[in-house]
């Protein structure tokens, strides 16, 4: 099909080109992760709207489509680990990206990690904390200060509003909350590093059933605020960067989804 004269007016980016600004600026290389970053599925040469989300989901891939998106930027890619088949769900989602042209551009850790552009540092500032450093494995956590501190049921209603999302609390810290740490998603794993970096309270998306108790021994509050709640920001805020950048085109697809 070709171009209407608005389209081939508009300005373009070669997607190698793009990938080469989002590798230098994410750093890939630091972080051994789950599963590949950067291009995963190869689609059109050319790029004048991009679309963003935090997860490749089938309804994702089909909003892309919808939106004229020649590319596709997410958090959650579409291979993990072992994947060798081609079934399922994930035939599915390449069926609708390799047909329609539409490259797939996955970051996982980098997109945590970034300093300012990511997962962790902005929900920090969604959280109104001054950023004061990192802490843990690869150092992908990040810690910060409230310029005021709250009780702890304050802190509660600040997050249940930041992510717009209920929180699962797992008491086990100071009544008033001054330094909090953040890994969002998955990231109850990271409770005890939390605790040793002297974070009263740590911020993520999801809760085990041994954070319940560990949070109690370890003496720091588990806020469980939502897997996606917490990774539904950073993407699409990097996605109006570079559709500033590049004077791409930008669409949003938020997603719905209450894990």
């Amino acid at each position: 099909m070709d171009a209407s004269p608005h389209e081939s007016s508009m300005p373009r980016m070669r997607r190698s080109d793009l990938i080469v600004h989002l590798d230098r600026l994410l750093e890939p290389v630091r972080f051994r992760d789950y599963g590949p970053n950067g291009l995963q599925v190869e689609g059109n040469d050319e790029i004048t709207c991009l679309a963003t989300a935090a997860t490749a989901s089938l309804a994702a891939c089909q909003a892309a489509v919808a939106a004229g998106a020649q590319a596709l930027l997410v958090h959650h890619g579409l291979f993990w680990g072992g994947e060798t088949r081609v079934v399922g769900p994930l035939a599915k989602r390449l069926a609708v990206l390799l047909g329609n042209g539409v490259s797939l551009i996955a970051y996982h850790m980098p997109l945590d990690a970034h300093a300012e552009i990511g997962n962790n540092a902005v929900a920090l500032r969604l959280l109104g904390c001054e950023d004061i450093g990192v802490f843990g494995e690869k150092d992908l956590g990040r810690k910060g200060r409230l310029i005021q501190p709250l009780p702890i049921a304050a802190f509660i209603a600040r997050c249940s509003e930041a992510f717009a999302h209920p929180v699962v609390h797992c008491p086990g810290g100071s009544p008033l909350v001054r330094t909090v740490g953040v890994v969002t998603g998955g990231g109850q794993a990271w409770l005890t590093a939390a605790s040793i970096a002297g974070c009263d309270a740590f911020v993520t998306g999801e809760a085990s059933e041994q954070s319940w108790h560990e949070a109690a021994e370890l003496g720091c509050h588990l806020l469980a605020c939502g897997h996606h709640a917490t990774e539904n920001h950073a993407v699409h805020r990097l996605g109006a960067d570079l559709a500033h950048r590049f004077g791409l085109r930008q669409v949003t697809i938020a997603g719905d989804n209450p894990i």
